[in-house]
């Protein structure tokens, strides 16, 4: 099994399963160019994966405009582009440092997270497609949603989530003919930054996962990795649930 394609671009590759996709695509010989907000957190990401196939960019999804040239940036510093995971997310307890209580969150704060989690994603999409089509690039994109959005959604974090799911859906079907295989992740808890709050060990037992732990970052991206690859061609337009069986999930 190898990578379909190996000149990639993470969003989010600064930490958590961004920076574990990155880590796992450079060893299986891509090129890499992680990207995030925070310049310290990506060169601190690129340290730790230690890998000369990675390297970082300061990049923030929601500046939609830029998003084409900093594809082209990206090409012209590995050598080409032909991937493409969208990690870039805002959790809403991260960012407001509370719950998902629809009640607790200020208009404020939900355009921030919507402007990242909903309206940026789907441009980057868009505009991730429109590129490799107008370069005539067999590629592919993969999308990290959220088991959030197979709960009861009450906030904006799940009901972004499940559109990023739909979208990889109807987008997926329809791109697959051009070659460009469009797939997605949607992870359960797992030990990140993003789940501070509650996740303090990653041997803390976590029994709303019917496995009855926490998920690793690198288990997401040993699933991100075949999705990438040339077996995971035949999985086009559908998102993965990866959630250890999670008791919350009706979906």
């Amino acid at each position: 099994m190898r990578l379909r394609n190996d000149h990639i671009i993470v969003f989010g590759g600064g930490s958590g399963i961004g920076k574990a996709i990155a880590a796992r695509l450079a060893e299986a010989g891509a090129s890499v160019v992680i990207t995030g907000r925070t310049e310290e957190k990506l060169a601190d990401a690129c340290r730790e994966i230690g890998s000369e196939n990675v390297t970082y960019r300061v990049f923030d999804i929601t500046d939609i405009a830029r998003h084409d040239a900093f594809f082209t940036e990206c090409e012209q510093l590995m050598g080409g582009l032909s991937g493409f995971v969208n990690a870039a997310a805002l959790g809403t307890g991260a960012y407001t440092g509370r719950g998902y209580e629809p009640w607790d969150i200020t208009e404020e704060e939900w355009d921030t997270l919507t402007d990242t989690n909903f309206k940026a994603a789907f441009f980057l999409m868009r505009n991730e497609i429109d590129w490799m089509k107008a370069r005539s690039v067999r590629g592919n994109i993969l999308n990290i949603a959220s088991n959030a959005a197979c709960m009861g959604i009450v906030g904006s974090y799940g009901a972004s989530k499940l559109a990023v799911i739909k979208w990889t859906r109807a987008l997926g079907n329809r791109e697959g003919c051009n070659g460009i295989i469009i797939n997605g992740i949607a992870p359960g808890a797992t030990f990140t930054p993003m789940i501070a709050r509650y996740a303090h060990d990653i041997n803390q037992p976590y029994p709303r996962h019917a496995i009855g732990r926490f998920i690793r970052p690198d288990e997401i991206a040993e699933l991100a990795f075949y999705l990438m690859s040339d077996y995971g061609e035949i999985i086009c337009g559908h998102t993965v649930v990866a959630d250890g069986g999670d008791k919350a999930a009706t979906l």
